[in-house]
């Protein structure tokens, strides 16, 4: 059995972000959190190895990678270090996985009550739709992931990230890591608690392997409302001169509208 162990920092035990900001890095704030976030993949790794695995694949993928200090990462994960943009997960090609864990994860963009929610990048992403329903990060991983046979089994973050990707991954396993009750404020749980039920979670997870293994049916049509009307500008004229993905302006300047053959073609947008 061989498992992809995905990890984000926003959805980490006892983070909350600098106030009114993000998870950067260099602040306190991101430090604390790839303490804890150690903490948390050595501990999923651990269960994963218990639980039988062959080989587990750790992906520190919050902001391209490095946050992690890779020679405290439990020697038994092999890591991986993708290059160019982390979100297609092409890496994948290189292994056969058996599923995928989404640890570290949060909601999208704009969710009320959800810890440093945001789609990707906040600073250019206000949000994205899938045929006219909105989508974050945990769906889109999820459906590129379907593309490569790769089924999600479990789910860690906050309980408003959780609530929030149930409604597309209803079956997976989960774990609570904090209650969101604003961008930058929570009621966090007990770190060895949540260590606790991240290991019993996870190794529930691999042996009853309940799979989430959502094929997204395409051509799919994507709605993407950029901060900046520069930004939308540039991603519109990088997609006309290429020429593959057929993109038109929305209600306004901030508006594009795709038409994706592909759902791995979704990051090239963002």
């Amino acid at each position: 059995m061989n498992f992809l162990i995905a990890m984000d920092l926003e959805g980490i035990h006892g983070v909350v972000g600098e106030p009114y900001g993000k998870l950067s890095k260099g602040c306190d704030a991101h430090t604390q959190a790839r303490e804890n976030a150690l903490k948390e993949a050595n501990t999923a790794i651990r269960a994963l190895y218990d639980a039988g695995a062959d080989k587990v694949v750790f992906w520190d993928n919050h902001g391209g990678g490095g946050n992690l200090d890779s020679t405290k990462v439990d020697s038994r994960a092999i890591q991986v270090f993708p290059k160019g943009d982390p979100f297609r997960f092409d890496f994948v090609k290189q292994h056969q996985f058996d599923g995928i864990l989404l640890m570290g994860y949060h909601s999208r963009e704009g969710t009320l009550g959800g810890v440093l929610a945001h789609t990707y990048n906040s600073s250019k992403i206000q949000y994205v739709k899938l045929d006219g329903k909105p989508v974050g990060e945990i769906e889109i991983d999820s459906y590129i992931c379907a593309t490569h046979g790769i089924p999600v089994l479990f789910l860690s973050g906050d309980d408003v990230c959780i609530r929030q990707a149930k409604e597309t991954l209803p079956h997976m396993t989960t774990v609570v890591t904090k209650f969101g009750k604003s961008r930058n404020t929570a009621d966090l749980r007990e770190p060895t608690v949540v260590l606790d039920e991240l290991y019993e979670g996870i190794r529930k997870a691999v042996t009853e392997k309940t799979v989430d293994m959502p094929l997204y049916p395409c051509p799919a049509k994507v709605e993407i409302r950029y901060t900046r009307m520069e930004t939308a500008e540039e991603v519109y004229n990088k997609v006309k001169e290429d020429g593959k993905i057929p993109v038109e302006y929305g209600e306004d300047a901030h508006i594009l509208h795709f038409t994706v053959h592909a759902i791995n073609e979704i990051p090239k947008l963002l």
